[in-house]
């Protein structure tokens, strides 16, 4: 017998392409009717956010309304998180959604440490932003310095602040001159000038004697010279008696 020679069957194949092809366009639109009625029946009716103090509720508010339209199986928690970490307060934030209809967002806001050279908000982990400055804290010592220097003077700051706690005083403003000397306002006025040589050990030996030589005179301070090697300068202000405590004993010119 004469074997019959079998040929595919072009046209079957054809068909069966076409019908695959359109299974394929009815899933797409089922699967967007799906997504518009997930948004339509499962919408975010809850936003509950964590963490803020300092953010502006208009700027979130303006990040989040378009993202949460998407209804709660198709929203994007990256995309609204990456959206918020753009707001100039957060350093962070997490997302989640919390069924049936909530969302919830945890934000870590920048901790700063004060007002950089008037111009920037400068963090304590150095970085510099500029958010509105109705949003800025009540209280905000100064730091003025080269720009580059934001690590040196935030370890500075973080050190002479310690150093101060034994005399109940704070850093009103703290600055590195041109000559990079040291230059502290006290919160309660005095002026400090501690030059670039053994900056924390001459404060140190001045936090110690401050009790004897100012006590509760610090109103009648004008500045305090920490520049000599064996004691510190007081200038009074004009009007009071002259009390020069624990000046050089030599009388040379502060270095």
């Amino acid at each position: 017998m004469k074997r019959k020679s079998v040929l595919p069957n072009f046209q079957n194949i054809t068909q069966f392409c076409k019908v695959i092809l359109l299974g394929m366009m009815v899933l797409g639109v089922i699967f967007s009717l799906n997504e518009f009625k997930l948004s339509r029946f499962f919408p975010i009716k809850v936003v509950r956010i964590y963490g803020i103090h300092h953010l502006d509720h208009q700027d979130i508010q303006n990040v989040l309304l378009p993202l949460v339209e998407q209804g709660f199986f198709a929203i994007n928690v990256e995309n609204i998180r990456d959206r918020l970490t753009q707001l100039p307060w957060v350093a962070n934030s997490f997302v989640r959604r919390s069924w049936p209809d909530q969302l919830e967002i945890f934000i870590k806001e920048k901790t700063v440490l004060g007002l950089w050279n008037d111009r920037n908000l400068l963090s304590d982990a150095g970085e510099l932003f500029f958010p509105d400055q109705e949003t800025y804290p009540d209280f905000l010592p100064r730091l003025i310095g080269p720009d580059g220097m934001q690590m040196e003077m935030i370890h500075y700051f973080k050190a002479i602040d310690q150093l101060l706690k034994p005399i109940h005083v704070k850093i009103a403003s703290l600055e590195l001159t041109s000559a990079s000397a040291w230059k502290v306002i006290l919160t309660n006025g005095i002026i400090l000038y501690i030059g670039h040589k053994d900056v924390l050990t001459r404060l140190s030996h001045f936090v110690k004697v401050y009790p004897k030589i100012i006590g509760d005179h610090a109103i009648d301070v004008e500045y305090i010279d920490l520049r000599y090697s064996n004691g510190v300068a007081v200038r009074w202000k004009p009007g009071d008696l002259t009390r020069m405590a624990g000046k050089n004993k030599y009388g040379k010119e502060a270095k």
